[in-house]
């Protein structure tokens, strides 16, 4: 059973970590979605929260699980037999970090990395640009759901609500 992992820290998920995940899907018998803590970043929902969110996103992909990681990727390859890394990327700035963390992820565990392009429609979501938007969520005329789906957009309104009540 071929089983891959597709990595980030989904601060939120958006269109564009969907889309890479479903093409995961229709490529590998399992993906697992691992949510990490990247501790270089300042996050905005805790992993608990990101997890959640991704579980939402992710629910109707009948070959998807999501855990949330504090281990180095590699370890969590070889603690879970898995046969391929697959991440995606949006210009040659991403596909060098990609190919370069690739190299390092084989050295340590032998696991293969797929590289997938992003879609040329979601090529300018990132997390950033959705966590700008978030501030504003309330706001009339609010593009959210150009970056994430509905179902992320509730979830984020729970959370949101449940921190301020």
């Amino acid at each position: 059973m071929d089983k891959c992992l597709v990595s980030g820290s989904y601060d939120p998920i958006t269109n564009g970590h969907l889309d890479i995940i479903r093409r995961a899907s229709s490529m590998f018998d399992v993906v697992i979605v691992g949510v990490f803590n990247n501790e270089e970043k300042e996050h905005m929902f805790n992993l608990n929260e990101r997890v959640q969110m991704c579980k939402v996103a992710t629910a109707e992909m009948k070959n998807v699980q999501v855990f949330g990681y504090d281990d180095m990727l590699y370890e969590v390859c070889v603690k879970n037999n898995i046969s391929h890394i697959v991440r995606g990327f949006r210009d040659n700035k991403d596909y060098a970090y990609e190919t370069e963390m690739a190299v390092f992820n084989f050295e340590h565990c032998g696991v293969m990395t797929c590289l997938l392009p992003a879609d040329k429609v979601l090529d300018s979501i990132s997390s950033s640009k959705v966590r700008e938007l978030l501030d504003d969520m309330d706001k009339e005329n609010n593009e959210l759901s150009k970056y994430i789906n509905d179902n992320v957009l509730r979830e984020i309104r729970r959370i949101k609500n449940a921190r301020f009540s």
